[in-house]
């Protein structure tokens, strides 16, 4: 793929011949993808340097935002690839399904048929309709998702995962429950939503606004606790946030927005860490060099990969 055409489309600059061919070109092989991820981190980079050599008295929140901007757009270009990289498949009903996987450091937003806004995180995979049937509005989720769920009285929105299964008639929440993680959570911003464990046999559990469900996958065990919600979905402005979180979950979120590899030791797994950060603006080293400083951990860098100890 010629440097210049993946440029012209970083810049929202492509003709539509151009759009489709770097979008045929990622498709047809993960080496083609990665290289496509490694020349937009380069493009960002150009981007950033420049801002800051035609800028350099600018201030640093204005500096921020021009760059945010500028990474909404080109997660907003790599859309136009996942709009037409979705898997159609057909369900005995017929149903044309739709499946999404993000890639690493990426985010997608999306409109579901019904209205209902979702913002999926790095690393997620969710299978939706084409069109919600009359009676039923369904997705299943692997990963991260934030919800802003369209009212409707009459059909429940369901979201479906392996171990939780959560149901809203319209309210925002933030889902996530990757399969390597060793929680799932759900926080409520608004509305009320009913939580079915799938691991173990219990009454539903209900959460209202600024509450917080831990699904413990080994033991089953489902925990509710008073939060700040809204903290729980700032990725979608590319933040992070930890609350209370275990190391070993915060170092996959780490990786998945870093696109690192990091290695837990068994010492640390169970601990939990407190933490905001912006992924804009500060290094895998310098968020790390923030957790070390608590003196619960430290860390170093060797064989290309991050050893926390």
């Amino acid at each position: 793929m010629e440097r210049k055409i993946l440029y012209r489309f970083f810049e929202g600059k492509a003709s539509l011949e151009e759009e489709e061919e770097v979008c045929d070109w990622t498709e047809a092989s993960e080496e083609n993808m990665q290289e496509y991820i490694k020349e937009r981190k380069y493009f960002d980079l150009l981007l950033v340097q420049n801002k800051r050599n035609s800028t350099p008295h600018s201030s640093g929140k204005g500096y921020l935002l021009n760059n945010l901007i500028k990474y909404a757009a080109v997660v907003a270009l790599f859309i136009i690839c996942g709009l037409q990289a979705y898997r159609i498949t057909k369900t005995e009903t017929d149903q044309e399904m739709n499946t999404i996987t993000v890639p690493t450091g990426q985010r997608v937003n999306l409109l579901l048929s019904d209205g209902t806004n979702v913002w999926l995180n790095s690393g997620t995979k969710m299978r939706y309709p084409a069109s919600f049937t009359k009676g039923k509005r369904e997705v299943t989720l692997d990963g991260e998702g934030y919800f802003e769920v369209t009212r409707n009285e009459k059909v429940p929105f369901e979201v479906k995962t392996k171990e939780v299964n959560l149901k809203v008639l319209g309210t925002k929440f933030n889902f996530r429950n990757y399969p390597d993680d060793a929680e799932v959570t759900v926080n409520l911003l608004e509305g009320k939503v009913a939580l079915h464990n799938e691991i173990r046999p219990m009454q539903e559990l209900y959460l209202v606004p600024n509450e917080r469900m831990v699904l413990d996958k080994l033991t089953g065990k489902m925990t509710k606790s008073h939060v700040k919600a809204e903290n729980a979905s700032v990725w979608i402005n590319d933040e992070l946030f930890f609350d209370e979180e275990l190391l070993e979950d915060i170092a996959k979120k780490l990786m998945r927005s870093y696109d690192v590899e990091i290695e837990v030791a068994d010492s640390l797994k169970n601990k939990r860490f407190y933490g905001s950060f912006k992924i804009m603006g500060n290094t895998i080293d310098e968020v790390l060099q923030t957790i070390a400083s608590t003196n619960r951990m430290k860390y170093r860098h060797e064989d290309e990969k991050y050893i926390l100890y």
